[in-house]
């Protein structure tokens, strides 16, 4: 969205993830979570992706062996990538969720991507518009869901606030 003209300042949240329970509530609990943590005037929105697969939820891995686990059980099971938002206006606050459904396809050089590193900082540990091995493939949702951040969604919640729009950007 920066791109589009939005005057956007990026800040680490201060809030801790839950990593239990309801993922379409946890995503949203936590985006609201990290949105609360921001001390900030304006507009914040916060923001929470989680990888559901074969009823594990799927984060941010450990470590190397973790991400491992986390790729080998998604090439066997279908997944579904599910990012909360919450969009803080003062004491106003606007939520929801996207759900995106992937495939994996199985991975005949698993280890080069581990030794990679890019599955670090990744629900699911890894990124689907990354280039190498690990493939998958999107089969309903938004693509900008599991790319890291609904754009559709944000501009539904954002049209709920008193947000003005950079000149010619649709709303």
């Amino acid at each position: 969205m920066r791109g589009e003209g939005y005057d956007i300042e990026i800040v680490d949240p201060t809030a801790d993830e839950v990593h239990d329970g309801d993922p379409y509530g946890l995503v949203v609990e936590n985006a609201r979570s990290k949105a609360r943590s921001i001390r900030r005037g304006g507009i914040i929105v916060g923001a929470d992706t989680i990888v559901l697969c074969n009823g594990e939820i799927l984060g941010k891995p450990a470590d190397r062996s973790d991400a491992g686990r986390m790729l080998k059980l998604q090439m066997r099971c279908d997944q579904e990538v599910i990012t909360g938002i919450c969009v803080l206006e003062g004491e106003r606050e606007f939520v929801g969720y996207e759900v995106s459904g992937v495939v994996m396809d199985p991975c005949d050089d698993l280890e080069a991507y581990l030794e990679s590193g890019l599955w670090g900082g990744k629900a699911g540990a890894y990124g689907i518009q990354d280039k190498g091995p690990i493939r998958a493939r999107i089969t309903h949702g938004d693509e900008d869901n599991v790319i890291g951040l609904p754009v559709s969604l944000l501009r539904r919640l954002l049209a709920l606030t008193t947000f003005s729009y950079p000149e010619g950007t649709p709303g």
